[in-house]
């Protein structure tokens, strides 16, 4: 095998003197794209500097290839560096999406949650209390999630605030409604980040008897009923789509005094939550005090660990009746298992995989034709090692090692590209329309998974297409390979 390595090293590096050009191509390349990328980390790098950058960093890698590779094989491996780099670039921006996503839905909902069969959850203080006992879990934040109506009272009762730009949104707008208790979900990490306005202790205040309780809305819901902090919002329930009601009972409403907003960076939640104290919701949405579950928050959350950890919480609740035969009363869930946005960001992620992928396939197409050529300029050489007693896997090695060498060396470069362009769309941080991407601006990550699918892929496709060659140049004869040699 070490035979091998050296052959196929020999036979990739560039034959001859490098020329000067070549050198500071390569050096002013490399240069230019490590002082965009400092001035970028210094926050003084605008968008055309960073694309500047960007294009430099390309430069500076094709210098590189052109340096130390034969010319036939720059090529392939330049081919195959762009694709990886797409795909690179693709996959960390939809990575930034689905991690924003992921970290506001953390914010606000936990890591997991545990909830009841029935609706008959009257006891989550104490189980509360009895989930935060165990050091595992951070925070134990009771909850109440319900589906209403959202009417600004101010549009209603002001005629002349109705005809306001701002306030023309005074119909009611469907709402996802949500109570907390604000003293134990003060321990969710973050949980403050997201009040653009107001806080999570004065903004969730109860009912008083000189006083209504507040509410937060989310800033484009609060934009779209036009209403600003002070501003009084009726919530509806209708009986309809309460779970305990029955035919002839009426909506049940109350009204509320905008005391905080929402900016949890995805249009969709800041177009439709609501959150107010969990006694409100409590009389809207059931009518008695009750939970439709607790969030549990995780003192060292790993990806993977917070459905375990919560199932294992649930039969440890449930131990009491299970030991006697009974069924159990508590589950194990997660905001994660049930959301639409997640499973079509991955779903895409898997598509952009496999059609992304079709750019390295067909650079791969141009590696054959390189490694073809290479086997016709050493068929003397072949010949001299086969009758010299080199064995036809030896020969074989010698060029499949060329190919994975050349996907390898591809990723390499595909991958530095590709970080570059990520660290360039994370800098200029564009602004998108959130009434159609969900998120205001490009959010992008570093993940070690999106750097090891493209490499994999890369030396997956040139394993297989350098097979066929490589096997090719194993089966000449020693005899016709030194005689008709060029």
């Amino acid at each position: 095998m070490s035979f091998a390595l050296q052959v196929a090293s020999r036979m990739l590096r560039r034959e001859g003197r490098v020329a000067r050009a070549t050198r500071g191509a390569q050096g002013l390349g490399l240069g230019l794209a490590l002082a965009g990328c400092g001035l970028g980390l210094a926050g003084v790098g605008s968008p055309g500097l960073l694309g500047l950058a960007w294009l430099a960093g390309l430069i500076g890698v094709v210098a590189s290839l052109v340096a130390w590779l034969r010319p036939m094989l720059v090529v392939a491996v330049l081919g195959l560096a762009i694709g990886v780099a797409s795909l690179f670039v693709v996959l960390g921006v939809a990575s930034g999406v689905e991690q924003s996503l992921i970290r506001s839905m953390a914010r606000l909902n936990g890591h997991a949650m545990i909830s009841k069969y029935g609706l008959d959850f009257f006891e989550y203080e104490q189980v509360a209390s009895v989930l935060e006992a165990d050091p595992r879990i951070r925070a134990a934040s009771p909850f109440v999630f319900g589906v209403g109506l959202a009417i600004a009272v101010r549009a209603e009762t002001d005629p002349e605030a109705a005809a306001e730009p701002g306030a023309a949104a005074s119909e009611p707008l469907i709402v996802t409604l949500k109570g907390i208790d604000p003293r134990r979900a003060a321990k969710l990490s973050g949980i403050d980040e997201l009040f653009s306005a107001g806080d999570l202790h004065g903004s969730l205040r109860p009912a008083g008897p000189r006083e209504s309780a507040g509410i937060v809305l989310g800033s484009r819901l609060a934009a779209r009923l036009g209403v600003g902090l002070g501003d009084r919002v009726r919530v509806v329930v209708p009986e309809a789509i309460r779970p305990d009601s029955d035919v002839g009972d009426r909506p049940r409403h109350g009204e509320f005094e905008l005391l905080g907003l929402l900016d949890t960076g995805f249009a969709e939640f800041d177009a439709t939550l609501v959150l107010v104290h969990i006694t409100a919701a409590q009389a809207l949405v059931y009518g008695e005090l009750r939970a439709s579950g607790i969030e549990i928050e995780l003192a060292q959350p790993r990806l993977g660990t917070a459905m375990p950890i919560a199932t294992e919480l649930t039969a440890l609740l449930d131990e009491p009746r299970t030991s006697v035969g009974r069924p159990p009363h508590f589950r194990a869930g997660s905001w994660f298992e049930r959301s639409e946005q997640l499973a079509i960001i991955r779903q895409v992620k898997a598509l952009l995989v496999l059609v992304l992928g079709l750019i390295v396939v067909v650079a791969s197409s141009s590696l054959v034709a390189a490694l073809l050529v290479l086997v016709r300029g050493k068929r003397r050489h072949i010949g001299v090692f086969a009758a010299l007693g080199a064995r036809r896997s030896q020969v074989f090695w010698c060029f499949e090692w060329v190919g994975l060498a050349a996907g390898l060396i591809g990723a390499a470069a595909g991958l530095v590209l590709g970080g570059l362009g990520l660290a360039v769309l994370g800098w200029a941080r564009f602004e998108l329309d959130p009434d159609i991407y969900m998120i205001d601006r490009l959010p992008v990550a570093f993940v070690a998974v999106d750097m090891l699918i493209p490499t994999a892929l890369a030396l997956l496709v040139c394993g297989l297409v350098s097979g066929p060659v490589a096997w090719q140049a194993s089966g000449l004869r020693p005899l016709e390979s030194i005689t008709f040699g060029d």
